[in-house]
């Protein structure tokens, strides 16, 4: 039996289906087969379901899958019993969520999805699901996208657990955020005074990697002089920090870290930042917070106060501190191409043969010096 397909070292993993392709798992014990309650999105999902049962084993709290499922059928279970679980359980690509999106989730059930929580999932219908959206008012139209992606998600789960016949969440463009604000993107020379006047001046290395850069706010203030080649003329954006809950240090957003090409026109800025401003050791991070913070990262509450009262100064309001990516986002676009834009900016839709294909091609080196070339010719309102 060793030799037959689909036989692993304990338990049995095979497809299942046709059109779309899932994973069926089942293993022997006291002398009979059980099998998963559901199939399988990944084989590495049914893995860690073999690994669970094994587990069981071991410890001595094994019952059969069945027993398990009909009990779970038999007492009703509640959305925030139901949610809780799944969000101990849930991975992305086979790995466990990351902390700060756990925390992220564990917040929305504890919040925008508390009116639901008592409900069992069984007795949430569509006209609940959308009772329920209705009042959660448009004021926080992210935090509501959020809220119902995440509601959507655990019930598709329930779906496939055989616990609920349908989802109930069937809003159309419920997901979608309908952004009531647009960026505000600063000229080339507004960058320039932004940089020279922000208090204390060892923002100003800040401003500038954020606004020629394009690194996100929680890369940027991850950014130790380790990441920092000798010539100050590459950026290794290969961590990010959030502060939800606490300080959770984590690959960037898109999951893959990146080299950026920095502008000739800002390195000897971010030379003199790392000699003036940076501890010698290799981890030493650009930019720490006041002393006494909650960690020493500096956090976007404690810079936003900074960053508005130049902002002031040079009499231009209502920017965001994320409307420095968006000015990186619009000037790159000028002088490069769709995939070098991307690139820079580190989104997660280029595929990979592209990512190579600029590697390899120097461009991102280009596109820098044509970056800088661009705030050379602009004229300063002075002029």
């Amino acid at each position: 039996m060793a030799g037959k397909k689909g036989r692993r070292g304990w338990g049995w993993i095979r497809p299942s289906g046709r059109s779309k392709k899932r994973w069926h798992a089942s293993y022997l014990h006291d002398g009979a087969r059980h099998n998963a309650p559901h199939t399988f999105g990944t084989k590495l999902d049914a893995e860690h379901w073999l690994s669970a049962e094994r587990r069981l084993i071991d410890l001595d709290a094994w019952t059969p899958p069945a027993e398990r499922t009909a009990a779970r059928k038999a007492k009703p279970i509640t959305l925030a019993t139901y949610g809780k679980t799944w969000i101990e359980q849930r991975t992305v690509n086979g790995q466990p969520l990351k902390a700060r999106t756990r925390a992220q989730y564990e917040a929305l059930l504890e919040g925008h999805l508390k009116p639901l929580g008592a409900v069992p999932i069984s007795s949430l219908t569509p006209a609940a699901v959308r009772s329920w959206h209705a009042a959660l008012g448009e004021d926080s139209p992210t935090m509501r996208s959020h809220a119902y992606g995440l509601l959507h998600a655990m019930l598709a789960t329930a779906v496939a657990d055989e616990l609920i016949p349908a989802n109930p969440c069937t809003i159309r463009g419920a997901t979608k955020v309908r952004r009531k604000r647009k960026p505000v993107i600063l000229t080339v020379p507004e960058v320039a005074k932004l940089a020279e006047v922000i208090e204390p001046q060892r923002f100003r290395a800040l401003i500038l990697i954020s606004t020629w850069c394009g690194l996100r706010y929680g890369e940027v203030t991850e950014l130790r002089r380790k990441d920092i080649d000798k010539d100050c003329a590459v950026i290794t954006v290969a961590r990010g920090v959030t502060h939800r809950g606490g300080c959770f240090i984590d690959t960037p957003k898109s999951g893959l870290g990146r080299p950026v090409i920095v502008p000739p026109h800002i390195r000897d800025d971010i030379a003199l930042h790392l000699k003036t401003h940076v501890a010698r050791d290799g981890e030493a991070l650009l930019f720490t917070a006041p002393r006494g913070g909650v960690c020493d990262h500096l956090n976007d509450k404690t810079f936003r106060t900074h960053f508005m009262r130049a902002l002031k100064s040079i009499g231009r309001e209502g920017v965001t501190v994320h409307d420095m990516r968006h000015f990186c986002g619009t000037q790159t676009a000028r002088v490069g191409n769709l995939v070098e834009t991307m690139e820079r900016l580190g989104h997660s839709t280029v595929q990979a043969s592209l990512i190579y294909q600029q590697a390899v091609s120097g461009r991102d080196a280009a596109v820098a010096e044509a970056l800088s070339r661009l705030a050379e010719k602009q004229p300063s309102d002075s002029d």
